[in-house]
């Protein structure tokens, strides 16, 4: 990384830990929900599988829904204009802001793992904890290089909404995050599979339980995850609304 990008990357992640939406959806709600339902509903899987739940909803309202947000704004106040007159790549330039806001991303659902130890007293092995870390990371950058593309197709925060809801919806309703789809409809199991969120939280859960061929396998997708987003992030980059 070269001083530019690493200035970029300073800067945003100072601005982005600022934003109050992040406080919001992906630290208070997650940490309350994880608490709240993992306490109350007596069974002993659920705490875990609550936990993974909420870090992985955690990630995806900010890697996708905020940063959407913030995309936008910066290229309705002119930042990316101003990116056309420096020497500096596009390519980088995504990257740099898209590693801060992973980072903030990370720190976000290690603090909600953490509170679920302390709190749940669930017990999690180092292995474990070490096999999380990949699966967050490239489940945050897919998600941010994805909204890139959501931004683009947008000119006012009302689309964005529209669309982050459009999108995130039926991600976590199509999931196991917050129940069990063994009772579902067919359908609904069928859709389910070839759910990149689900692919996220089948990750989380097979790195908790130390299954290495379905951590491995889920690793693999959100992979190709990242690289299809990055490709679609650069190629649909909007440098003004006009």
């Amino acid at each position: 990384m070269d001083l530019k990008m690493k200035t970029i990357f300073s800067l945003t992640f100072k601005s982005a830990s600022r934003d109050p939406f992040l406080m919001l959806w992906s630290l208070l709600l997650p940490i309350g929900g994880s608490i709240g339902l993992g306490i109350f509903i007596k069974s002993p899987e659920y705490p875990q599988h609550i936990l993974t739940g909420m870090m992985a909803a955690s990630i995806l309202f900010y890697a996708f829904m905020t940063t959407s947000f913030a995309i936008l704004t910066q290229r309705r106040r002119g930042v990316y204009n101003l990116l056309r007159a420096t020497p500096m790549s596009l390519w980088k330039y995504v990257c740099s802001i898209s590693g801060a806001w992973t980072l903030i991303s990370l720190l976000c659902a290690i603090l909600i793992l953490l509170s679920g130890i302390i709190v749940l007293k669930l017990n999690i092995s180092i292995p474990a904890f070490l096999a999380l870390i990949p699966i967050l990371i490239l489940a945050a950058l897919s998600y941010v290089f994805f909204s890139f593309f959501i931004a683009s197709l947008s000119r006012t925060e009302n689309n964005i909404s529209i669309l982050t809801n459009i999108i995130t919806m039926p991600l976590l309703f199509s999931s196991s995050a917050f129940y069990s789809l063994k009772s579902a409809p067919e359908f609904i199991q069928i859709i389910s599979r070839f759910n990149p969120f689900q692919w996220f939280v089948n990750g989380l859960r097979s790195a908790f339980d130390l299954t290495w061929a379905s951590y491995l396998t889920n690793m693999g997708l959100l992979l190709l995850m990242v690289i299809a987003a990055l490709i679609v992030a650069l190629k649909t980059f909007r440098y003004a609304d006009v």
